[in-house]
């Protein structure tokens, strides 16, 4: 009788943890750990062609007919349209869409609808849309006046003063939308220096630093620095303008293909200059995040790569690589048969819900990466 009980007993025990290890399993599987992912690889062409300003807006995707922006779903249903007229052109954050045709800017938020529209005083050459703001710079290319409105359209701050004889090259929102950054150029000056402004909303001018003649061509914001990108190095400095002495790196001879903030560090991807000016293709990587700064060599050459989820993901013309930062080696992953064996010429973007947007010549698809 006691035999018999021990031995039920540890038949118990087993059965417990069998089923121990195979929810676990699962539970690896799903996350996953084994390479497979959780969701099957998918492809849908979308109505909208390459030449069409196609953008992504979140989980969604934009693009301009000439006469109308349209926002799709990832599986390209339509989710609204709105009429903009001719000669327009748009910019966006993940929520609001910000476009502007002559002097007539409108402001839309993520389900179509306009929360502002007028003419502004002067022509409009760009503008930019953050969390909180929009900022529209008006005016001819020399001596612009930056106008700030929030989502209502409603103007809380206007600067002309520290663009006089300068053109505004690129602007931007950081920490929390309460804070802008601009790049300018001094079209007199005997060298091209670039200067970049930092201001917080409708309070005052923070920081004006000069970046010299190298240009600077993207400003991300992460860890309560701004990672100022130029052609020659990247450094680092706070909201106030002060450079952080331990934040400069050489990337000579690299450009920026994608980025992505993961806590306090902006994860960086890099390309050799010389390939994405190519027709070749790119074969390696560099990434840089805090400390990091590693290499990758690609499988085979490839027409862009992009982060998402802390994954590198890369697009040769008939296959995806995948692989995890802290990997030694990429995935190798066929496109998926809905592409129908067409080559892919470009890679447009990611949407926020891991589907990249990848052209074959004119068509465009909207993958679902695994």
């Amino acid at each position: 009788m006691q035999l018999s009980q021990s031995m039920d007993k540890k038949r118990r025990i087993i059965i417990l943890a069998a089923l121990g290890i195979l929810t676990l399993l699962i539970i690896l599987t799903l996350l996953g750990v084994f390479g497979g992912g959780s969701r099957k690889m998918s492809a849908v062409q979308l109505r909208c062609v390459a030449t069409q300003d196609v953008t992504s807006f979140g989980d969604s995707v934009l693009y301009y007919d000439g006469m109308t922006l349209f926002c799709l779903n990832a599986k390209g249903h339509e989710k609204w349209s709105y009429t903009l007229g001719e000669n327009a052109a748009f910019s966006c954050s993940d929520r609001v869409v910000a476009a502007w045709s002559g002097t007539q800017l409108h402001i839309i938020n993520k389900d179509g609808r306009s929360t502002y529209k007028d003419n502004m005083a002067d022509v409009i050459q760009f503008a930019r849309v953050g969390s909180k703001y929009v900022a529209a710079v008006l005016g001819t290319d020399v001596s612009p006046s930056l106008v700030i409105k929030d989502m209502q359209g409603t103007s809380v701050d206007n600067e002309t003063t520290a663009y006089e004889d300068m053109v505004i090259l690129d602007l931007g929102f950081f920490a929390d939308g309460e804070y802008l950054w601009s790049t300018s150029m001094d079209v007199y000056g005997t060298v091209p220096t670039t200067t970049m402004h930092t201001f917080r909303v409708n309070l005052s001018n923070s920081g004006e630093i000069s970046l010299g003649e190298n240009l600077t061509y993207a400003i991300i914001y992460a860890g309560q620095e701004l990672n100022v990108i130029s052609t020659r190095q990247l450094r680092q400095y706070d909201y106030r303008g002060t450079q952080d002495p331990t934040g400069t790196v050489l990337i000579y001879g690299w450009q920026l293909m994608d980025h992505q903030v993961s806590g306090n560090n902006a994860m960086l991807l890099f390309a050799p200059s010389r390939q994405m000016e190519g027709l070749e293709g790119v074969n390696q990587l560099r990434l840089l995040s805090g400390a990091t700064d590693k290499r990758f060599t690609l499988p085979s050459s490839c027409i862009g790569a992009t982060l998402y989820n802390r994954k590198i993901y890369a697009f040769s013309n008939d296959t995806v690589y995948r692989a995890d930062i802290n990997a030694q080696r990429f995935t190798a992953i066929s496109l998926p048969a809905e592409i129908g064996g067409k080559t892919v010429t470009n890679f447009l973007g990611m949407l926020s819900n891991g589907v990249a947007l990848l052209c074959c010549d004119s068509d465009v698809y909207a993958v679902t990466l695994p």
